[in-house]
């Protein structure tokens, strides 16, 4: 947060955070500065601080049965190492959260929620739980404030990924789309996410809280020479816009359903 600020940041409520919107620099219009930032991930670098996305982890031996029932696409073929994209309905079917589940254990699951949803997704798991499947075999974890999130992306993020120490191998052939791994990156621990809300090459790297600092400041001098920038929400959502990729609660309301998104095939799939 103090990096933001003293960096020009114009922050606005998202949920319960004050995010960047934008980083205008002086005598630049903030539709400017949108457009600035959105070139320099298309062609080059952007750096995006995501720490707000909801995390919860879940552990036991039916961790992943329990997870599969709130998500209306399959879960329960995911893997050890791979990331799938899940579109979450209330009750009534109404769209109600997105995000990644990964496997980093048979018995130990994380996911991803919006900014605004990781309380309410939290709540929800924990009372289906509680109140309608207490014979499951899982225990659930609200983790967002104990890992920053920044999301280096465009055409040259794993060049500069690679110019800092880890032990992940960042290749191409060992580091596919949509695959998470874990390791450790300037010598603490880590989770590197390859998924994508840009369009755009994408790593998306989960530290301990108190290292999230070091780490911005290590890639921010690490891509200097290509240009690397700071980019905001506003930036953000419009390429997201542009590459056709949903973002509920802007593209949704208390109304939608799947089929309005493009989704009601993978819905009418779901066996279960």
């Amino acid at each position: 947060h103090a990096w933001h600020r003293a960096n020009g940041a114009l922050l606005e409520d998202y949920g319960e955070w004050r995010r960047p919107a934008a980083y205008p620099r002086a005598g630049e219009s903030r539709h400017a500065a949108i457009q600035r930032e959105i070139h320099a991930v298309r062609t080059g670098l952007g750096l995006i601080d995501s720490s707000t996305f909801g995390k919860i982890e879940l552990r036991g031996p039916d961790a992943l049965a329990f997870l599969d029932r709130f998500y209306i696409n399959n879960l329960a073929t995911l893997k050890p190492g791979r990331a799938r994209y899940g579109l979450m309905l209330r009750e009534t079917g109404i769209v109600f959260d997105d995000g990644t589940a990964v496997m980093l254990a048979p018995d130990h699951l994380l996911i991803t929620t919006t900014t605004g949803n990781a309380g309410r997704v939290h709540a929800w798991l924990e009372e289906w739980h509680q109140c309608e499947w207490p014979e499951l075999r899982v225990a659930i974890l609200p983790v967002t404030d104990q890992w920053a999130t920044i999301a280096l992306a465009g055409p040259q993020a794993r060049t500069i990924l690679t110019r800092l120490p880890t032990d992940v191998d960042l290749s191409a052939a060992a580091f596919p789309h949509l695959s998470m791994r874990k390791g450790t990156l300037l010598g603490n621990p880590a989770r590197i996410y390859r998924v994508s809300f840009t369009g755009e090459l994408t790593y998306e790297i989960n530290v301990p809280a108190s290292v999230g600092p070091t780490l911005w400041n290590a890639l921010m001098n690490a891509g200097a020479g290509e240009g690397l920038q700071p980019l905001g929400m506003d930036a953000l959502l419009l390429m997201r816009l542009e590459k056709g990729f949903l973002h509920v609660g802007s593209d949704t309301d208390g109304t939608t359903v799947p089929d309005d998104v493009g989704w009601g095939k993978v819905a009418a799939s779901k066996k279960n």
